[in-house]
């Protein structure tokens, strides 16, 4: 019994020290944010600051398509827009607690139609960092926010519906800042001859 605890002990102190090892890599250098290069309609949300505060907007919807139609109603946006196309790989949002509890991370692709990225639901927090696998190339970035969903945020710890204390349905959110980031290449090691 005694020794069948001790191996057991010494397999887990091996087994998490390899994990360490094999987890600490070169430390991963990220861009500077091109969100302070991006147009929007309101510059606010991606000035850079974090006293400022944006505020998503209506979307502009096409007139023949009831699809976009729907979505205009349902959602408001905050939509980053670049000259030239950017690599992006770490989406930064920050924003007050509660105001995005819901909200999809989109961006365009080359048929000029919107691509999810992420999805998130239920959280409440001040800091959403998205961190993509692959990184992906685009001209426009946005946030889809819904105008309004069932709140989590009362009392006892209850869900709330729509009626009881969901946000308006003619309200938009407030953003301090997004933030748009790619990887750089690792350092090179510095050698003395």
């Amino acid at each position: 019994m005694r020794f069948t605890t001790l191996t057991l002990t010494i397999v887990i102190l091996v087994s998490v020290s390899l994990a360490g090892c094999m987890s600490s890599g070169p430390a991963v250098r990220w861009s500077e944010n091109l969100a302070i290069q991006a147009n929007s309609k309101d510059t606010k949300f991606h000035d850079d600051n974090m006293y400022t505060e944006g505020e998503t907007g209506p979307i502009i919807e096409d007139e023949k398509d009831v699809a976009s139609q729907m979505e205009a109603d349902k959602n408001s946006e905050a939509v980053l827009e670049w000259l030239k196309p950017q690599t992006i790989q770490r989406v930064v949002v920050k924003a007050d607690v509660g105001e995005l509890e819901f909200f999809d991370l989109q961006y365009m692709d080359e048929q000029e139609k919107w691509q999810t990225i992420s999805k998130v639901k239920n959280h409440i927090r001040e800091k959403y960092q998205i961190k993509l696998r692959q990184p992906i190339v685009t001209r426009k970035l946005r946030l889809l926010v819904p105008r309004a969903w069932d709140s989590r945020r009362v009392s006892g710890g209850k869900r709330a519906t729509r009626s009881e204390g969901g946000a308006p349905v003619l309200s938009y959110k407030k953003i301090r800042e997004i933030e748009v980031y790619h990887t750089l290449p690792p350092e090179e090691p510095v050698t003395s001859e």
